[in-house]
């Protein structure tokens, strides 16, 4: 994960909270955090980005990370009080300051999820497909004779099971914003 903060007394607080539980790439600057971006590649699953730093700012790395090709959950963790700027952003949290270790946790425990989320429902996804195809291209007794669409139905109902706890679970670990 990465921690994105110019202010170093913070950034040391977020690493020493976080790191027991996390690998931790910390970067006081924007053209630090490209690098780690640039380095850890498709490792990367979350970045925590502040958007005020003193050269380029937080917004410009949270583009360079969508213009990556890396799947990576992001969340800006800021002073900056949102305002219709943020819009045309592409995180997903915000976050604003004061926050303390145990927030960012909650936060990046939920971007996780998100991640896993995605994961389950691609997978859903291609299995329903093959549902479909089949249902439409063979005869009810040969689809209630078959032990792999029994199988194929019974995945299906797991993946969706697991979707609707991730979505109750992402709902009620919400942080307040």
């Amino acid at each position: 994960m990465l921690v994105l903060e110019d202010e170093s007394e913070l950034l040391e607080a977020y690493v020493n909270g976080l790191e027991d539980e996390y690998d931790v790439y910390a970067a006081e600057t924007a053209a630090t955090a490209t690098d780690h971006v640039d380095g850890l590649g498709d490792s990367l699953d979350v970045a925590l980005l502040d958007r005020r730093l003193p050269e380029r700012s937080g917004d410009d790395v949270l583009r360079y990370i969508q213009s990556a090709p890396i799947d990576c959950r992001t969340a800006m963790v800021t002073a900056v009080d949102p305002s219709l700027d943020i819009i045309d952003m592409g995180f997903d949290d915000y976050v604003v300051k004061p926050v303390t270790p145990s927030d960012l946790r909650a936060v990046i425990d939920r971007l996780l999820k998100l991640e896993a989320y995605d994961e389950i429902y691609q997978t859903l996804s291609e299995k329903r497909v093959k549902r479909s195809v089949l249902a439409a291209e063979l005869s009810r007794t040969e689809l209630e004779c078959s032990e792999e669409f029994a199988a194929l139905q019974s995945e299906i109902a797991d993946l969706e099971a697991q979707l609707e706890s991730i979505e109750s679970e992402i709902d009620d670990e919400a942080l307040p914003h």
